[in-house]
């Protein structure tokens, strides 16, 4: 029986629907769309790239920045290779930051802008698991940071096979994100959510709300909160509808 992940989820839309809108981006005021056979396209790239820098199932990676495309695709780029997504909220210090990139033993951390460098930058001699740093598009490349460009174009040189064989061993039980918590009462605590938890919350959200393929979101909490994961990103996967 073939497992139902998010991941085999986005598989069937960019297959079935390859033409249909996935997600929107606005540039210069206007809502530009990419369609669900794209979005799957960006995803398996990505996913390779990750392959290409050593990551392996279980291997984590951590992302620090607003929602993007970019965010959406290298949380699910970890999935399908069977590793491990762990956001971060941007307005985190650096001391915060360096805290959930060591607890959650991350080799790779994706970052939004020179703001988010910079907080890296200054305890990244504290991070002994991080090995690559990344940014999300409109940045330039670093000698300390791959530009998103040439974290993509990482991915040719590992073969499309290497990406199915990762998605034909992923298991519903195994660890799909970490959530942290706010630390309010005292250090955040990394919550493990499974393939299968995220696959059945999410499903339960769009029958609950009665959500059709026609319907549309906008993404504006932090996606390194579960609630808006679960619409932006695994909801959306799961009834095909467009944020």
């Amino acid at each position: 029986m073939t497992a139902d992940t998010i991941i085999h989820r986005l598989q069937r839309n960019g297959t079935q629907r390859p033409n249909d809108p996935a997600y929107y981006v606005k540039r210069n005021g206007t809502w530009h769309p990419t369609s669900w056979g794209t979005y799957l396209s960006e995803v398996r790239q990505a996913a390779r790239a990750l392959i290409a820098l050593g990551v392996e199932p279980g291997g984590t990676v951590s992302i620090l920045g607003f929602n993007r495309a970019e965010w959406v695709i290298f949380d699910l780029a970890a999935m399908m290779i069977g590793g491990v997504g762990v956001g971060i909220y941007t307005t985190n210090s650096p001391h915060e930051v360096e805290y959930i990139v060591d607890n959650s033993e991350s080799s790779i951390i994706l970052l939004e802008d020179l703001g988010q460098l910079d907080k890296v930058r200054q305890v990244r001699e504290e991070l002994d698991n991080l090995e690559h740093v990344i940014m999300m598009k409109d940045n330039d490349e670093y000698p300390d940071a791959f530009s998103w460009e040439a974290f993509m174009s990482k991915g040719n040189e590992v073969e499309e096979s290497a990406v199915d064989a990762r998605l034909a061993q992923l298991d519903e039980e195994q660890l799909a994100t970490l959530i942290y918590t706010s630390g309010t009462t005292g250090p955040p605590k990394g919550v493990m959510l499974s393939h299968k938890n995220i696959a059945w919350t999410a499903k339960q959200a769009v029958d609950m709300f009665n959500i059709r393929p026609s319907d549309s979101t906008l993404s504006y909490l932090p996606l390194s909160h579960i609630a808006e994961q679960s619409f932006t990103v695994h909801g959306a996967i799961t009834a095909g509808y467009q944020v």
